[in-house]
This record gives structure tokens, C-alpha cells and sequence, in this order.
């Protein structure tokens, strides 16, 4: 459990040798490509290799079979395991894949053209109906569309307010314009819709009239025929519409046995585009090419070996130097590294920190079972994830995780056992291993105890920071920065303890008068130290006074962890409601709705005592805990190496 150390590493090849020896140390996986920087003053043939177009190409490869893929998604039902996890293949099956990538690449056009060809199909399909809508009011109307004049008469078909009455309208017009006709279609809450039939010499001042009462000209583009002619045309189209787009489904679903080919080009694609990304952080002249970077210590031999055996390069390694930071690797054994993804949500330690792993999953996980502390619950957990490891195939990082929910579960039972927690059952708390936080005066014990974790807590922080001082050799600064404060903490601690609820103040009196005078040695050191590196007497003397402060802040700190006992008993409490609420009324109701209600209930109580614990858990590690030592600010070693999203290729040489 620790961070790895790292070496250095310059590569001089020769430029022909530059994509095949990329693609050795991508298999490799063990070096982080550094981008190199053109010196003022440097030879003009060194230059950076250009790669923006190869990149942009890569890209555009990238977005088809993506879209392909995920044309084939939508279409095709596939079966997912649980757990998302990526086969396994061997490379000579890759080298297949890619021996048949323009046919590969002919499915993908083929496969993005068909959805084209859908995405015109609903287009259509849509504008098809909205031609059903605007043609849904002049159904009645038996006169063609496209007809709009005779040889002395002019047609017009449009809209006027329903609000008006076309008995008046008409017997206006039999007395000014006795050559107009209209043809009623239809009526509608806001419109009626007419066909106007007009005497060309009085078309002009006919219509002029019509249009002051409202009518509304409308026409029908591109539907010859009746309104009644139209609109079966159109249900034609519609079905002819449809068979076309249901045939490019059927030939989609019938090329999705071309996926997993496709998947494996994707990630092939994607292989080449880091290679050509890689190569833009080195630089090259037209014969020679310069690579720099990062890999673990223990692996450097083997990576020069390796590499100056099958290449015709020269390798050089070298130590960085004394105060250089280094990409942080870490080290961590099959349990330790279940603490990881809480790790990883917070940042990456500094490369000269010691790794807090090991310590932050002991505190985690038993937080986190004290916080639920109900041995039902806890063996669920434990069960449901030991069975979902031992079942099913899964990725590294699922894999930490469930782990880390495991070890939180074992621990979750440990406290219920200790506590007397089991489905809320209050029969079965009254033979809790250690005391019951249920029962008189185990409140207070319990708050007195969390206050107690939550001192070990912090003092464990300021022992992890004695830790990163002693690799530093700054031993002076492990003295004043942290050895006095603790002193002056402790003595705090010791002068209140009579005041904490569920301590007995008479047992505690000693220890609280001892505890004054420590409180008051440790004030004097830490004021007095802490600013030894001001400038002048005067900046010395009093640099250290905002220290005085720190009291406040450790005694927040360690109030902050009466969460435990605040999210413990109100699990437990809502546990024994739901219980209570089940057991109600006669056998029927409790085989009914009584047995909905534990089930129910318990769900509800367990998923929100999960969460609960697991963010209130990381909250003390990120806060109360690391605020302690951990500086971080450090760059997480990133290899060179293929971060496929599909398959993972098994290399041939697996000794690197």
C-alpha cells in the first residue's frame, strides 16, 4: 500500500521505426508519454509532427460508427449482462477484424445510409399528414384543386369568420354582385370554408368585397383532384411510406450481426487516433524522432530491454530529481484497493504524501456500519454483493466498488451485533454484544462514544501528517506543527470531558484537572512555535496567536461526527415504526397489507441508510479527515496505453 516510485524516460529512435515502436509501448502499458516542448534556440528541423488532420479524419471515422452502432441499438434489442464488462479477445482475432476494416467500413456506410434513408421517411410521413390535416375541413368540397378558372369563370377556395352569417353575405351578394356563387365546404368553430365561383368582369371588385368581409384566400399546391381525391392519394403515400421505412428497419436488423466487428473497428479506430495523439507529443526531425515520459521504477529494465531488443533505438532512464513531482501510481492489495473509488472522487494525493488507502478504508467502512449499525441490513449487503463478485464478470472499477460495499456490509453487521440492531426488532436489542443506544441512558453513551471515534479520527489525521513530515525529514515541523497542537487538543479534550453527556463527571474530574494544565502547556508551545518562520520578533511572537483559534476548529471537527449517532438512531427508530405499523390489526392484515408494509417500509429505510451512510462517511474522510495531511494537487499516472470501450485485446507477451 503505497505510491509507486517513478523513473524517467527518453527514447531516441529512428523516424520509420516511430509507429511500430508506438504501438509496442502501447501494448506495454506501463509509460506515460510526456509532451515534449521545442527550446528557444533549437535546431529548426526539430519539429513537433502534425497530426490535426490525421486527428479530424480519426474523428470523423469515429462519429459514423458511432452513429452505426447506435442505429443498431435502436432497432435491435440486445441482451446486457448486470454488469457491463468487455470481452476478451485474442490479437490474432483483432488483426482479423482489421484485415476486413473497408468491409466493415461498407456495413457502416451501408447501415447510416438506411437511417437516412428512415430520418427522410418520418419526415415525409409528417409532412404527408399534415397535408390529411389542412385538407380534413374541404372533404365536402367536389371541386378539383388544381382547377382555377374556366373560360369565363374564376374559382377561389379560402376561409371567412364563422362569426358571420352567410345567409346575410349571400343575400348581399344576390343584390350587388349576382355573378358570384359561393360553395360551402365546411365549418369549424373559428372558420367556414367556401369555394367562391365568379363572372370574370366582376372578379376584381367581387373579391375586393369578399376580402372586407373576411375571406381569406387558400390554395392547395401539388394536389390535383378533389379534396376526397387527395386524401386517398396521400393514404396511399403514407402506407407505400411505411413499407419502404419498415423494409430499412428489416435491413438494419439484419446487419446488426455486423456489431461486434463494428465494436471491434471502434475501439481499433480509437487505438490509432491515441497512437497519432501520442505522436504529437514527441519531436522529430526527417530521421530521428525524441520520446519523453513517465513509467514505474520496477518496470524500467524490462521496458528497455524489450524495447532496445526489437527496435534500433537508445533508452535511456533516470531518477527525477530530490523535491520533483512524479505522476502518482498506487500500489494497493486486493482489499485496500476497495477504497479507491472514494479516493478517486476526492483527487489524487501529491506524489511525496504517504498513501492514505489503507487507513481511510478502516474509517470508512466502520462509519459507514455504524451509521446503519442493523445486522439485517448489513448481511444483505454483504451477501448480495459477495454473491454479485462470485457470479458475475465485472470491470476493475465495478469490481472496487463492490468490494468496498462488501467490507461496509461486514462492518454494518459487526455494529448491529455490537448494538443489538436487527430489522429493528426490539426484542433482539435488548441482547446487543456491547449496549443498546435504544435503551435508558444508551443515547447519551452512544454520543459520548461517537465523539470518542470521532477524536481517533482526527488524531489519525495528525498521524498521517507525522507520516508525509517524516519522508520530507522535516522533523522540527513534526514537533511544533503537529505534536504541540495535539498536546494542546488533547488537553482540551480533557478538561471538557466531565461536560460530555453520558461520562460519569465524578470519574472524570481528575482527568479534567490534568487536563487544564496540558491544555495549557500545549497552548504555550503552539503559540509560541508556530511563527517561527515570520519575519522580526515581533511577527514571530505573535504569528502564532490565530493558532489559539485551532481550539474552535477541533472542537467543531469533532461535534461534526454526532452525525453517526443522529443518522444511527433515526435508522433504527423508523425501523421499529415500520415494524410496529406491520404488526397492527389481525393475521389477515398482517398477511396482506402488513407484510407490503415491512417490505416497503424496510426497502425505503435500507436504500436511504445506504446513502446516507455512504455520503456521510466520505464527508468525514474529505473533511474532517484529509483536511489533516493531505495536501493532493498530484497528476494520477495516465500510461500510454489502449483504453478500448468494447473488447480488451490479450496480448501475446503479457511479461510487461
Amino acid at each position: 500500500m503505497a505510491i509507486i516510485s517513478m523513473n524517467k524516460i527518453a527514447v531516441l529512435g529512428l523516424e520509420t521505426e516511430r509507429k511500430p515502436l508506438l504501438e509496442a509501448l502501447m501494448a506495454m502499458g506501463v509509460v506515460q508519454i510526456t509532451d515534449s516542448i521545442i527550446e528557444d534556440g533549437s535546431d529548426p528541423d526539430i519539429q513537433k509532427p502534425q497530426i490535426t488532420a490525421a486527428v479530424t479524419e480519426y474523428d470523423n471515422f469515429l462519429s459514423n460508427i458511432s452513429a452505426a452502432l447506435e442505429t443498431i441499438r435502436r432497432y435491435v434489442v440486445i441482451k446486457k449482462p448486470m454488469f457491463s464488462v468487455r470481452d476478451t479477445i485474442t490479437k490474432s482475432e483483432f488483426s482479423q477484424v482489421l484485415f476486413r476494416r473497408e468491409e466493415i467500413m461498407d456495413r457502416i456506410q451501408e447501415i447510416n445510409a438506411l437511417e437516412n434513408e428512415i430520418m427522410v421517411s418520418k419526415s415525409e410521413e409528417n409532412r404527408y399528414r399534415s397535408m390529411l390535416l389542412s385538407l380534413e375541413p374541404w372533404l365536402d368540397l367536389n371541386i378539383p384543386l388544381d382547377v382555377s378558372e374556366t373560360r369565363t369563370t374564376s374559382f377561389a377556395i379560402g376561409t371567412m369568420p364563422s362569426s358571420l352569417d352567410l345567409s346575410v353575405l349571400e343575400m348581399e351578394l344576390a343584390d350587388q354582385y349576382p355573378e358570384v356563387a359561393l360553395i360551402k365546404a365546411g365549418r369549424d368553430s373559428e372558420y367556414h370554408y367556401l369555394a367562391v365561383v365568379v363572372y370574370k368582369p366582376r372578379e376584381a371588385e367581387a373579391m375586393a368585397f369578399l376580402k372586407g368581409k373576411g375571406f381569406n384566400r387558400t390554395g392547395f399546391r401539388d394536389m390535383p383532384g378533389t379534396p376526397k381525391e387527395n386524401q386517398q392519394r396521400i393514404h396511399d403515400l403514407l402506407a407505400q411510406n411505411s413499407r419502404q421505412r419498415e423494409a430499412s428497419v428489416e435491413k438494419i436488423k439484419a446487419l446488426a450481426s455486423h456489431r461486434r466487428d463494428i465494436e471491434i473497428l471502434s475501439d481499433a479506430i480509437k487505438m490509432e487516433r491515441s497512437r497519432c495523439e501520442a505522436a504529437g507529443r514527441l519531436l522529430a526531425t526527417r530521421a530521428v524522432f525524441m520520446l519523453r515520459g513517465w513509467l514505474p521504477a520496477e518496470m524500467s529494465d524490462k521496458v528497455k530491454t524489450a524495447l532496445e531488443k526489437k527496435f534500433l533505438c537508445n533508452v535511456h532512464i533516470t531518477q527525477p530529481e530530490k523535491d520533483e513531482e512524479t505522476p502518482v501510481l498506487v500500489d494497493n492489495g486486493p482489499v485496500a484497493e476497495s477504497i479507491q473509488p472514494v479516493m478517486d472522487m476526492y483527487g489524487v494525493p501529491s506524489s511525496k504524501e504517504v498513501d492514505p488507502s489503507s487507513v481511510t478504508l478502516f474509517f470508512f467502512v466502520a462509519f459507514f456500519g455504524l451509521i446503519i449499525a442493523d445486522a439485517g441490513y448489513g448481511l444483505i449487503l454483504a451477501i448480495g454483493s459477495a454473491l454479485a463478485l462470485k457470479l458475475f464478470k465485472m470491470e476493475a472499477g465495478t469490481k472496487r466498488f463492490a468490494k468496498l460495499i462488501l467490507f461496509s456490509g461486514l462492518a454494518t453487521v459487526f455494529w448491529g451485533i455490537m448494538l443489538g440492531g436487527f430489522f429493528g426488532i426490539e426484542a433482539i436489542s435488548e441482547y446487543a454484544l456491547w449496549f443498546n443506544p435504544n435503551a435508558p441512558g444508551g443515547t447519551e453513551q452512544m454520543m459520548a462514544y461517537c465523539l470518542l471515534f470521532g477524536v481517533i479520527h482526527l488524531y489519525a489525521g495528525h498521524f498521517m501528517k507525522i507520516l508525509n513530515l517524516l519522508c520530507r525529514r522535516q522533523y522540527l515541523d513534526i514537533l511544533f506543527d503537529v505534536i504541540c497542537p495535539v498536546i494542546m487538543y488533547t488537553g482540551f479534550a480533557m478538561f471538557i470531558l466531565p461536560n460530555v453527556p453520558g461520562v460519569d463527571p465524578a470519574m472524570a474530574a481528575s482527568l479534567s484537572s490534568l487536563g487544564g494544565t496540558v491544555f495549557l502547556v500545549g497552548l504555550v508551545l503552539t503559540v509560541a512555535t508556530a511563527g517561527r518562520s515570520k519575519r522580526g520578533i515581533l511577527g514571530k511572537v505573535f504569528g502564532g496567536l490565530p493558532k489559539v483559534y485551532d481550539i474552535i476548529a477541533f472542537l467543531g471537527d469533532a461535534l461534526s461526527y454526532l452525525r453517526l449517532l443522529a443518522l444511527s438512531l433515526s435508522g433504527a427508530i423508523l425501523a421499529g415504526l415500520i415494524n410496529g405499523m406491520a404488526g397492527g390489526g389481525g393475521i389477515v392484515f398482517k398477511l396482506t397489507a402488513g407484510l407490503l408494509v415491512l417490505l416497503l417500509g424496510h426497502g425505503i429505510n435500507f436504500a436511504m441508510g445506504i446513502l446516507g451512510a455512504f455520503v456521510h462517511s466520505c464527508r468525514l474522510q474529505y473533511l474532517e479527515f484529509f483536511s489533516k495531511f493531505l495536501e493532493g494537487g498530484g497528476e494520477a499516472f495516465r500510461p500510454f496505453r489502449a483504453n478500448t470501450q468494447y473488447v480488451i485485446i490479450k496480448q501475446e507477451d503479457e511479461s510487461l
